[in-house]
């Protein structure tokens, strides 16, 4: 049988780096949680916490978010981190692909409440823009999650989704 001549050939796939990494979304939500709807500077030790890492992987993280292209973010030392337009709106994204993804994994797949989170954060990074119009069709356009929170507009990316005091921005 034949592999269309391939056999003996070695095939080389690249990859072309995507900026949209999964731990670049994690600094990225994390920033939009903590910064709030006010949008305030984010201390780089307070994302460590957050983020679980050590001080010093959010200074060099976040200084490559701030010399991408375009910027994902705006950081400056001893002052703390804020979102750029760019960074913001990909961080909402997430948001928004995380929260259809609880909605759609609750209300049409029967997963208990307690398991869609950690299935959403697997899932939300790689999701397509095609794939995530589906899900938000096919569950109606809804507007919150079933953990209570708004879920960001797909053309309002600009505006902070709000969240039920003292619960966490996912």
């Amino acid at each position: 049988m034949s592999n269309c001549g391939l056999e003996d050939r070695a095939i080389t796939v690249r990859r072309q780096p995507n900026p949209n990494t999964e731990s670049v979304d994690n600094y990225l939500k994390a920033i939009l949680a903590l910064g709030g709807p006010e949008e305030s500077r984010v201390t780089s030790s307070a994302l460590a916490h957050r983020l679980s890492v050590a001080p010093a992987s959010v200074t060099n993280m976040v200084q490559r978010l701030a010399a991408g292209s375009p910027p994902l973010v705006k950081y400056e030392r001893h002052r703390g981190v804020l979102l750029s337009v760019a960074g913001k709106k990909r961080a909402l994204e997430v948001v928004r692909h995380h929260r259809l993804i609880e909605t759609f994994l609750y209300e049409v797949l029967d997963y208990p409440i307690d398991e869609v989170h950690e299935e959403a954060e697997r899932l939300e990074h790689f999701i397509s823009e095609r794939f995530e119009e589906r899900i938000a069709a096919k569950l109606g356009h809804p507007k919150i999650d079933p953990h209570g929170h708004f879920i960001p507009a797909l053309h309002a990316r600009g505006k902070h989704p709000r969240s039920n005091k003292n619960q966490p921005l996912h």
